[in-house]
Parts: structure tokens; C-alpha cells; sequence
């Protein structure tokens, strides 16, 4: 039986086999994020790891076999038992957890799999940054196709704030080195991260380091303050003030940078757009259409019409 699956993954992995190699973060003081406080990093046994990722085979081999018997298909009756990580060509796509897991065997994996198409795993900035080059063109050349990179933001006075561990030229290098190794790069931003006291200078240098780095994809994770967090008792004792909606969705169409290829931009920019559509109607809905037409004005101007 495979062993319990991580507290997080990223939204597009939803459908991907989870396989745990470590536990928790190494870093863990990021004062944002309350998710493995008190918990020691660890790196799993790799025979326990290999144990989990036979255990997946198994399962899949068996839901094939049912699948044969009734005549369905393989994702259909996967996903009627609750397997959201078979589909009909079978595992095509696997996450490695928790985080900072470059230490993977991934020939085991696309072996036991031979369907995966793609590998992907959440990595520490300074991690990537503190590898050489070579060393990440192998674990490219392995079969881990994507990073999943939280830059949070590209202001260094706001990284040493939240204690991010690495400055934002560090963050840039990392970014630049991952791309040129060969993977997919996914950078996560943090509008609000800011507050109403750094809003300024978070977007403008957020802008400016994407640039630099140029990634696959740019995902947004919007800031929440977080009962237990250190952000949080910053906010209760009024050291950190929090931005508001208005200011955080003016905040999108700021931060789009310039110099990024403008069709891996809008891919991710046209869902950012939907989004705030219907974060607005719901501010509508609860009585401030005046808030909804003025952001909704802001947006359309700022970033061009919205699609068809």
C-alpha cells in the first residue's frame, strides 16, 4: 500500500501520481507559510520510495484488468474509484513531493511507468541556484522535466521581510540556470506580498526578475495571512498591513512583464482575467457593482479586451 501523499502540490498537477520522496522543507521559515511548521526535513529511504511506486503499479494493474473486464475505459473506471492519476493511456504524468526534491531516481519511475510523458517537483530557489549547471542537465537528462519555483517576489528588502532564504538575484540566476538546463520552469509570484506598505516596489522588481528569468509559466498564489504564521502576528501588531482587493487586482495587469514571449504570457494571463471577472461579480453580487464596473474598466484598458 502506498504511503501517504504530501500536504501540497501545485493546481496543475491535480491529475498527477504523487510520489513522496521527501518529507516537509528543508528551509521552513519562510513567515508566510505555516504548512510543515515543527516538522523536521527528511529524506525518505529510497527503497521505501521504490515500495510506494510499486504499490501505485500494482493499483494500476488492477484497475486495468477491471477495466478490461467491463469493457470501459481505463481513465473512465479509474476515476469512478477515485484514482485521479490513471487515465487511459495509463500514468502519463507524476509529482514528486514535498519540497526541494532533486534527489529522485527517475529511470525507476518512467520504468515502472513507461506512459509518463512528464516529471515534475516543487524546488527551492537557492537549492537551484547552489547547483551547477551540469548537475541539473543531468537530473534534466533523467527524466524530471519541470520545476515548480516559488519566487514569491523580486524585491529584496520584501524577501529578507518574509525570510525567503536567498536574495533576488539568486532567485534570477536559479530561474535562468533551470531554463537553460532544459526544464520547464514554473515561477510563483505572491500578489498582496507587499502590503499596502511595499506594494510598489514588490511589483516592479517582481517584473524585473521575471524578465531576466523568462520562465515557462507564471503562477500567482495570492497572499493570505495565515493564523499562526509570522506574517500574521506582524499584521496584529500592525507591522504589516494588508493590501486591499482593489489594490491586489490592479496589482495583476502592473506586474505583467515586457520582455516575456507574449504567448507564454497570455495563456497564463487570459485565466488570470477570467478569475478576477468572477472574484468581481461575487464583490457585484454582494452589493458593490460600483467596485466591480471600476476594476473590471481597469482591467480591460490596461491589458486589452477580454477574450472571446
Amino acid at each position: 500500500m502506498q504511503s501517504p501523499v504530501g500536504p501540497i502540490r501545485p493546481p496543475s498537477e491535480a491529475r498527477s501520481l504523487l510520489i513522496r520522496v521527501t518529507r516537509n522543507c528543508p528551509w521552513n521559515r519562510c513567515e508566510f507559510c505555516t504548512v510543515f511548521k515543527g516538522q523536521k526535513f527528511e529524506l525518505r529511504p529510497l527503497e521505501e520510495v521504490k515500495t510506494d511506486i510499486m504499490a501505485a503499479r500494482k493499483a494500476a494493474d488492477d484497475v486495468k484488468k477491471w477495466a478490461e473486464q467491463t469493457g470501459y475505459g481505463l481513465g473512465y473506471v479509474a476515476r469512478y474509484n477515485g484514482i485521479s492519476w490513471l487515465h487511459d493511456d495509463g500514468v502519463t504524468n507524476v509529482f514528486i513531493q514535498d519540497s526541494d526534491s532533486l534527489v529522485m531516481n527517475f529511470e525507476f519511475i518512467r520504468e515502472t511507468f513507461p506512459a509518463v510523458e512528464r516529471i515534475c517537483t516543487y524546488a527551492r530557489g537557492r537549492t537551484v541556484f547552489q547547483k551547477k549547471i551540469d548537475d541539473l542537465k543531468r537530473l534534466r537528462e533523467a527524466g524530471l522535466s519541470r520545476l515548480h519555483i516559488g519566487l514569491e517576489t523580486g524585491d529584496d528588502e520584501l524577501l529578507a521581510y518574509v525570510q525567503k532564504g536567498a536574495t533576488a538575484k539568486q532567485m534570477e540566476e536559479a530561474g535562468q540556470k533551470a531554463v537553460e538546463a532544459g526544464f520547464e520552469v514554473s515561477e510563483y509570484i505572491m500578489p498582496g506580498l507587499g502590503g499596502m506598505e511595499r506594494w510598489e516596489q514588490h511589483t516592479l522588481n517582481s517584473a524585473r526578475v521575471l524578465n531576466k528569468i523568462n520562465p515557462h509559466f507564471i503562477r500567482l498564489r495570492t497572499f493570505h495571512l495565515i493564523s499562526g504564521s509570522s506574517m500574521y502576528e506582524k499584521a496584529e501588531r500592525g507591522a504589516f498591513h494588508m493590501q486591499s482587493i482593489i489594490g491586489v487586482l490592479s496589482w495583476l495587469p502592473a506586474i505583467m512583464p515586457s520582455t516575456i514571449s507574449w504567448e507564454r504570457w497570455t495563456a497564463s494571463f487570459l485565466k488570470i482575467k477570467k478569475t478576477c471577472s468572477s472574484l468581481l461579480t461575487r464583490l457585484s453580487l454582494n452589493g458593490a457593482p460600483e467596485v466591480n464596473q471600476s476594476a473590471i474598466h481597469f482591467l480591460e484598458t490596461s491589458t486589452g479586451p477580454w477574450p472571446d
